[in-house]
C-alpha cells in the first residue's frame, strides 16, 4: 500500500510539475503521426520500429481526443511494470523484505518514471521490457500459447523501439538454459549460426532504414553524446560498402581500431559514469550515488550473481551488455535515456547477489551450528 501510495503521489507531482511534454524528441513523432494519417505511410522506413508511440498519438490526432490518453497509457503501463518489477524481485529472492525494498529504491529514481509525461518512446518501452521479464521469468513449460505470448511481446518491443531486438538473443538464451541446462550450450552452440545471421538480417534492415540515422556521424565528428560533436574540424572517411550496415561500422572498427577503441572508451565512461557536464551539481550527484551504490553492490557480490538464477541472470546481463556495446559503438544520450532502459536489470542483478550472498552466509552459520 506504502508503495502504491508513492507511486500515484508521483504521477501527480509529474502532471503538476511539466504537464504533458510535447516538444524536444516527441515533435518527430507528432510529426509523424499527422504525415501517416495524411498518407498512411511513415516519411522514412526507420519510423516503422517506433510505430507503437506514433500510432497511438495518430489516434488521438484521429479522434481529437487530446495527448492525454497517450500519458494514462504510459501511466498505467509504469503502474503494471512497478507491479511486475515487485513480483520479479519476489521471484528471485527469498526474502520478504527485498521485494519491498527494491521496489522503493526502483520508484526513488524520479528521472526514471519522469518519462510518463512525455511523448517519447521510452515510457512505453521501459514499461513493456518489465511487463516481459515478469511474463518470461514465470512461463513454466514450453507450450504453443506460451511461445506465442513470448513472441508478441517481442514484436512489440521490437516495434516500440529498435533497441527491442536485443530481447531476441536475451530470451533465446533465457529459455535454452532454464529449460534445456542439461544440453544448453550444445543448443546454443549448434544454433548460433542461426541465430547470428537472422540477427545480422534485422541489424542491417534497422540500420539501413533511413531517417535520421547515421552510423558513420559519431565517428566523423567524435561524438560521445549523441548529437554533440567534440573535434571542430570532421574526419573525411571513404567508405567502400553501405554506411548504415554491419559490414559499414565493421569496416570502420578494422581500419581505424585506434579511433574506435578511444570514442569506445570515452563513451562507455559516460554510460556507466551517468553524470553531464551541463547538468547541476544536484542532479548529477542524485545520479552518481543512485546508480554507483548499485554498481558496488552487484561487483561486491558478482561471486554471488548467479546461484539459483542462472536463466534469470543471463537474461538480465545479455540485455545489459548489448546496450552497452551499442553505445560504445555509436554514442550515449544526452539524458541518460540508454542506461534507464536496463536500470531495472542492473537492479535484478543486485538483487540477485544479495539474496544468494545472504544465503551463503545462512547455509555457512547454519552448518556451523550443526558441528
Amino acid at each position: 500500500m506504502l508503495l502504491a501510495i508513492i507511486w500515484l503521489c508521483m504521477q501527480i507531482f509529474f502532471i503538476y510539475q511539466s504537464g504533458i511534454v510535447t516538444d524536444l524528441e516527441a515533435t518527430k513523432y507528432i510529426n509523424e503521426a499527422h504525415h501517416f494519417i495524411a498518407t498512411g505511410q511513415y516519411t522514412t522506413n526507420n519510423y516503422l520500429f517506433y510505430s507503437v508511440q506514433i500510432l497511438l498519438i495518430a489516434f488521438c490526432l484521429k479522434l481529437h481526443i487530446g495527448f492525454w490518453f497517450v500519458v494514462l497509457i504510459q501511466i498505467i503501463f509504469n503502474g503494471i511494470s512497478v507491479i511486475c518489477f515487485y513480483k520479479i524481485v519476489e521471484k528471485i529472492s527469498n526474502y520478504k523484505w527485498l521485494p519491498f525494498l527494491c521496489t522503493l529504491y526502483f520508484l526513488s529514481l524520479f528521472y526514471y518514471h519522469l518519462f510518463n509525461t512525455f511523448l517519447f518512446t521510452e515510457s512505453l518501452f521501459f514499461s513493456i521490457s518489465i511487463i516481459y521479464t515478469y511474463v518470461l521469468f514465470s512461463i513454466k513449460e514450453l507450450k504453443f500459447k506460451s511461445v506465442s505470448i513470448i513472441l508478441l511481446f517481442l514484436g512489440l518491443l521490437y516495434f516500440t523501439r529498435p533497441t527491442g531486438i536485443f530481447f531476441i538473443p536475451a530470451t533465446y538464451f533465457y529459455l535454452i538454459i532454464r529449460f534445456f541446462p542439461n544440453k544448453a550450450f550444445l543448443v546454443i552452440a549448434v544454433s548460433g549460426i542461426i541465430g547470428i545471421f537472422g540477427l545480422f538480417f534485422l541489424l542491417n534492415y534497422s540500420l539501413g532504414s533511413g531517417g535520421e540515422l547515421d552510423f558513420l556521424l559519431p565517428y566523423i565528428d567524435e561524438r560521445i553524446i549523441c548529437g554533440v560533436p567534440t573535434i571542430v574540424i570532421p574526419h573525411q572517411f571513404a567508405v567502400p560498402v553501405e554506411k548504415n550496415s554491419v559490414q559499414g561500422l565493421f569496416y570502420i572498427i578494422t581500419h581505424y581500431p585506434d579511433l574506435f577503441f578511444r570514442l569506445a572508451f570515452k563513451r562507455l565512461s559516460a554510460f556507466f559514469g551517468v553524470m553531464r557536464s551541463y547538468y547541476s551539481f544536484s542532479h548529477n550527484l542524485i545520479v552518481a550515488v543512485y546508480f554507483y551504490f548499485t554498481y558496488f553492490i552487484i561487483l561486491f557480490n558478482i561471486r554471488n550473481l548467479f546461484g539459483t538464477n542462472k536463466p534469470q541472470v543471463w537474461f538480465l546481463l545479455t540485455n545489459i551488455i548489448l546496450v552497452t556495446v551499442t553505445v560504445m559503438l555509436s554514442c550515449d544520450e544526452w539524458s541518460n535515456r540508454f542506461i534507464f532502459s536496463v536500470t531495472p536489470f542492473l537492479l535484478l542483478l543486485a538483487v540477485s547477489g544479495i539474496n544468494n550472498k545472504i544465503q551463503k552466509i545462512n547455509a555457512g552459520n547454519s552448518a556451523g551450528r550443526n558441528k
